[in-house]
C-alpha cells in the first residue's frame, strides 16, 4: 500500500446503519497505517472516534485490484498534520476481486445522451460495475453496437444524498427482454479513474448491504 493511497472505511452504528468515512494513508511503518482524520461521506466532517475503535477498509491499487481488511485505531498523532494510527494484520488483507469483474445488480439512474443524434433517454440501470454497465430501454429503441452515449449516472449514498458521475459509454450488445424492455450492455470508454473508483467502492458497499439482506 502507497502513501496516499485512498480508502474507505466502514462502520456499524447504534441502529446497525453502515457509516463510511474516507481518508488517506499519510505513512506506513510495520502493521501499522497513518492516515489523515476521516471525512465522513454523508455529512463532509470529521468524527471523533476513541482509541479501540475497529472499521472495515477498503481500497484499490495502482493495479486496479481492490482489497479489504480489518483494521483497529491504536493512536493518535497530534502535529502539524493530526493523524490517526490504525493498526492491522497483513494477513488478513483480503484481494475482493478485479474491479471489471465486480458487478452486482442495481437500480440507478442514469440519462443516456446519443452523441450523433442529440436524443436523451432516461432510464434505469440493471446492473453496474467499473467497467460498464446493462440498462433498461423500451421495445421500441435499438442501438447498435458502437454508438457512444455522454452518460450521467446518479446514485444515493448516505444518509440520502446523491452521487453524479458523468461517462462516455459505448453499446456492446441488445438483449430482448419482457415486459416492453431491451436490456443494453454498455462499457465505459471514458471515465476518470477517481469517478470509476467511487462506481467500484459503491458496488463493493452495495454487495455487502445485498448480503447482509438490508
Amino acid at each position: 500500500m502507497k502513501i496516499g493511497t485512498n480508502l474507505t472505511l466502514e462502520i456499524d452504528d447504534m441502529d446497525n446503519d453502515i457509516k463510511r468515512f474516507k481518508c488517506r494513508v499519510v505513512e506506513q511503518k510495520d502493521q501499522q497505517l497513518y492516515i489523515d482524520y476521516p471525512i465522513n461521506t454523508a455529512t463532509n466532517r470529521t468524527d471523533i472516534f476513541p482509541v479501540g475503535t475497529s472499521f472495515r477498509v477498503f481500497y484499490v491499487d495502482d493495479n486496479q485490484m481492490a482489497y479489504r481488511f480489518v483494521a483497529e485505531i491504536s493512536g493518535r498523532i497530534r502535529g502539524n498534520v493530526p493523524m490517526l494510527k490504525l493498526s492491522y494484520d497483513h494477513t488478513s488483507v483480503k484481494k475482493i476481486q478485479r474491479r471489471e469483474y465486480v458487478r452486482i445488480d442495481t437500480t440507478m439512474d442514469v440519462s443516456l445522451k446519443d452523441q450523433q443524434i442529440n436524443t436523451t433517454v432516461v432510464t434505469l440501470t440493471a446492473d453496474i460495475s467499473g467497467g460498464g454497465m446493462a440498462v433498461h430501454v423500451p421495445k421500441g429503441m435499438t442501438y447498435d453496437a458502437g454508438t457512444v452515449f455522454d452518460t450521467l449516472l446518479v446514485f444515493q449514498v448516505n444518509q440520502g444524498g446523491y452521487q453524479y458521475i458523468f461517462v462516455q459509454a459505448e453499446v456492446i450488445r441488445m438483449k430482448e427482454e419482457v415486459d416492453h424492455h431491451h436490456i443494453m450492455s454498455l462499457k465505459f470508454v471514458s471515465i476518470d479513474e477517481r469517478d470509476r473508483e467511487k462506481i467500484i467502492q459503491y458496488c463493493f458497499e452495495e454487495q455487502l448491504r445485498q448480503r447482509r439482506g438490508n
